[in-house]
C-alpha cells in the first residue's frame, strides 16, 4: 500500500490561507469592516487547532463540539465585539463560506486528477498530494472575485426596496409626481439658506415650470445656472431661483439652476413627509438606472419634514 509524507507546515499555511479567505468572505457577505490583522488572529487560531491531527493523544478535541468552539472563538477574534444578531449572522457567512471553500478545493482538485492507477482512494490521495495549492490558489481567485461582486449585488437588492420613494413637487399651483431613490451621498445643501437639496430630472418637472423659465433652461441647459438666471429676469424672485454649486465626475465645480418649491411630500417606507424647507435643482441628464428614479432625495430632507 503506497504511503504519503504530510510535511506539517504545508498543512498550517494551507489551513492558514484558508481560514483567511473564509474569515474574509464571511466579513464581505455580512457587510462589516474587517481589520486583516484580526482576520489573520483568527485564521491562525483555526491553523494550530488543525495541527491536532498530528497529535494522537489530542485526536478526542476534533469532536464537532470543540469544532463549533474554535469556530465561534475564530469569529470572536476576527469579528466581535459585534450586535448578538450579528455575530449570529457573521458566524452563519463563516460556516457558509467553510462549505463553499471546502467543496470547491475538493472539486478543483479532483477535477484536476485524470488518473487513478493505484485504485479510487489511492487516487485521491495523490490527487490531494499533488494539487492541494492549486486547488486553493483558485479557489482563493474564485472567492475574491465573488466577494467583490456578490455581496454588492446582494446589498443592491436587499437596500433598492428601503430606497425607493414616490416624490410630489408643487410649485405655483401645480403638482408633478414622480419616483425617486433616497440617496444617502446626497449631502448638498443651499449655500444660502441650509435647506437640502433634492436632484430632479428637468423633463418631468418643466410642466410646472413658466415658459420664460423653460425657455432659458433649453437654451443653456440646466447645468448653465449662471447663464439660465440672467435670462430670467423677474422669475427670479418670484420662483426663488438660485444656484447650487456641485462637483461630478468629470467635472470639478459646476452650477445647477433650482427653485424653492411651496411644498415636497415624500412617500417613503411607509411614512409621509412633508415640507417646504427645501430646494429642487434641476438636472439635464436621466438619473433612471436599474430601479425607476427620476429624482435623488437627501436624507436631512426627511429629518425635517412632518411626518403624515
Amino acid at each position: 500500500m503506497p504511503t504519503y509524507t504530510v510535511y506539517v507546515d504545508q498543512v498550517f499555511i494551507g489551513s492558514l490561507v484558508m481560514n483567511y479567505i473564509i474569515l474574509w468572505a464571511a466579513a464581505r457577505l455580512g457587510g462589516v469592516s474587517h481589520n486583516r490583522w484580526r482576520l489573520l488572529g483568527g485564521a491562525s487560531l483555526g491553523a494550530f487547532y488543525s495541527l491536532v491531527l498530528f497529535v494522537p493523544a489530542w485526536h478526542s478535541i476534533l469532536a464537532p463540539g470543540y469544532k463549533f468552539m474554535v469556530s465561534i472563538l475564530m469569529v470572536t477574534v476576527a469579528f466581535l465585539p459585534r450586535p448578538p444578531v450579528k455575530a449570529m449572522v457573521l458566524l452563519g457567512y463563516f460556516y457558509l463560506a467553510t462549505f463553499a471553500l471546502g467543496g470547491t478545493v475538493q472539486g478543483l482538485i479532483s477535477f484536476l486528477q485524470h488518473r487513478y492507477e493505484e485504485g479510487v482512494m489511492a487516487g485521491v490521495m495523490q490527487a490531494v498530494d499533488a494539487y492541494l495549492w492549486y486547488g486553493i490558489f483558485f479557489s482563493m481567485a474564485i472567492f475574491w472575485a465573488l466577494g467583490r461582486v456578490v455581496p454588492a449585488q446582494m446589498r443592491k437588492r436587499m437596500m433598492l426596496p428601503l430606497l425607493r420613494s414616490d416624490l410630489a413637487v408643487s410649485f405655483g399651483g401645480q403638482t408633478v409626481r414622480l419616483p425617486a431613490l433616497l440617496d444617502t451621498g446626497n449631502s448638498l445643501s443651499d449655500p444660502v439658506t441650509g435647506s437640502p437639496v433634492v436632484i430632479a430630472e428637468y423633463e418631468p418637472l418643466k410642466e410646472i415650470l413658466s415658459p420664460k423659465v423653460r425657455e432659458a433652461v433649453e437654451k443653456y441647459g440646466p447645468d448653465q445656472g449662471a447663464a439660465v438666471l440672467g435670462e430670467l429676469g423677474d422669475e427670479i424672485t418670484s420662483g426663488h431661483f438660485r444656484l447650487i454649486p456641485y462637483r461630478s465626475v468629470g467635472r470639478e465645480n459646476g452650477w445647477l439652476v433650482a427653485f424653492r418649491p411651496d411644498e415636497v411630500e415624500v412617500r417613503q417606507g411607509g411614512h409621509i413627509y412633508r415640507t417646504g424647507r427645501v430646494v429642487v435643482a434641476l438636472c439635464g441628464e436621466r438619473l433612471d438606472g436599474e430601479t425607476p428614479c427620476r429624482a435623488l432625495i437627501p436624507p436631512a430632507l426627511l429629518d425635517n419634514s412632518l411626518t403624515g
